[in-house]
């Protein structure tokens, strides 16, 4: 007995000297750490930049359940600038990637001079607790394959369920209930950042669904309102089947203009005139539909890549050659170049990983948002047809796009109309595929106190890239009265 004394007896000495594992700031929170008294610990991160992170519930209301840390990105030695909050879109778009990747494009440099600009990463997305799929190769056959039955007929809308509703369980298996996922959530771990930066009022530039966050986070903080910049505004009133639809019309208007373009340059892949083209871009997608066109990666573009990777270059002008490459190469039989433009708009990389969750936090907040149902999508499905004869058949099924998917928790009823602290300075372009100008206009009247700047041009967002909206967005800012009649720009 004694024998077997003495052996135990290291083990329990090497046991009580075993170093205390330290408390992560998640188990502090949740072991009765002041929630709105954390601080936030700014680290040197990616060669120039300060990282730190927030811890927030994941049900705003209901704080007490489960917590998980939301990520930051500054610039270093910014930290005696005002606070700016900066949001790139999607939803699903990494506000962290967006300032370390592309600081030096973000507005001006007098913004960039101005202002300590903080992004962020929304709940669910890049490095905040990312909504994350376990089977790439199931992602990989929803925004790549091909059913193999005829487009919309009942087989082919089965077969589309199915696989959507099998992606979908693949993104959730892990993490948290992404069903909290959805704006108003993000919004009020927006409303935490102020406070932990100690801001009276927050300043915020949020552009396309960024927009609609903002109008979300002025609803639900409208005293916390401080200069808000909303471009490529997103009307935050309006379903999700009206959405759709305004895209759809976006869509089809921005490839009409590419199309007008394109006719009067010898490059052109096409003669004749808009319509004529119309048509042989819509034929070559029904081809494509049951055969896909081989690409030089080995790897097949199906109908449903084509529309992405047309998509993708519809976003900007400067993008417009790059597609007439990739459709005069599709419809000589060769989809090398779409599939580029599709890779880009799915940030796949040429390993066949992806670079962000962009693609499944995208549907994960839609969805929880709002979706269009069964009984919308049938009477939605003829203007969509009638809207665009190249996009809107490819899209008339929006039914499916959210099964298996939860509906939103944690929302409520909000008043878009409520009085503001500030008002905002809406941006909206007349030609934007993605958040089409009526919805700006609509923004600017339904949000208090709020003032149009439009532009008169192609593309999604102004702000950064012409210089007549930048004035207008920095006179703003510096808190200079504005000019009483419009303000247009082309």
């Amino acid at each position: 007995m004694r024998l077997k004394t003495l052996l135990l007896l290291p083990v329990l000495l090497l046991s009580a000297c075993y170093p205390q594992v330290p408390t992560t700031p998640v188990e502090e929170i949740q072991n009765g750490k002041d929630l709105y008294s954390q601080p936030l610990n700014w680290q040197p991160c990616n060669n120039g930049f300060e990282c730190s992170k927030m811890v927030v519930p994941l049900n705003w209301l209901e704080p007490q359940g489960e917590f998980f840390e939301v990520s930051l990105i500054r610039k270093a030695g910014s930290e005696q600038l005002p606070a700016l909050v900066v949001n790139p879109g999607g939803p699903g778009a990494s506000g962290v990637n967006f300032v370390k990747d592309s600081y030096e494009q973000i507005g001006t440099s007098n913004l960039r001079s101005s202002f300590q600009i903080i992004g962020f990463d929304p709940r669910g997305v890049g490095e905040s607790a990312p909504v994350t799929c376990t089977d790439i190769e199931l992602k990989d056959e929803v925004y790549y394959g091909w059913s193999p039955y005829e487009f919309g007929s009942t087989a082919d809308l089965e077969w589309s369920k199915d696989l959507i509703e099998r992606f979908a369980a693949s993104c959730q298996t892990v993490g948290f209930d992404v069903a909290y996922f959805n704006t108003q959530q993000t919004a009020r771990d927006l409303e935490l950042l102020r406070i932990l930066l100690g801001l009276e009022q927050i300043d915020y530039i949020g552009y396309s669904y960024g927009s609609e966050l903002g109008a979300v986070y002025a609803a639900l903080f409208p005293d916390r309102v401080g200069k808000f910049v909303l471009d490529g505004a997103a009307d935050p009133t309006i379903g999700a089947g009206q959405t759709l639809l305004n895209q759809i019309v976006g869509f089809d208007s921005a490839f009409r203009a590419y199309l007008e373009n394109c006719l009067t340059i010898t490059e052109c892949p096409f003669s004749g005139d808009v319509e004529s083209s119309l048509l042989e871009v819509k034929a070559m997608l029904n081809q494509l539909e049951a055969a896909p066109l081989a690409t030089d990666f080995g790897r097949d573009l199906s109908v449903t890549a084509a529309i992405y990777g047309i998509i993708a270059a519809l976003y900007s002008q400067d993008s417009w050659v790059y597609l007439s490459q990739a459709l005069s190469e599709a419809l000589q039989g060769d989809g090398t170049t779409l599939m580029l433009l599709a890779d880009f708009y799915n940030d796949r990389d040429p390993d066949g990983g992806y670079t962000s969750n962009i693609n499944e936090a995208n549907v994960a907040i839609s969805c929880a948002d709002d979706r269009v149902r069964e009984g919308e999508a049938n009477q939605l499905r003829p203007a969509l047809l009638n809207a665009s004869e190249v996009f809107g058949k490819y899209f008339s099924y929006a039914e499916l796009s959210c099964a298996g998917w939860p509906e939103g928790k944690g929302m409520l009823a909000l008043d878009f109309e409520i009085s503001l602290a500030n008002g905002p300075l809406v941006i909206g372009t007349t030609g934007d595929p993605a958040t089409p100008y009526s919805q700006a206009v609509s923004m600017s009247e339904l949000l208090d106190g709020a003032r149009l700047v439009t532009y008169e041009g192609e593309g999604h967002t102004a702000y950064g890239s012409v210089e007549c909206v930048n004035e207008y967005v920095e006179a703003y800012l510096a808190g200079e009265t504005l000019p009483d009649d419009e303000m247009r720009c082309s």
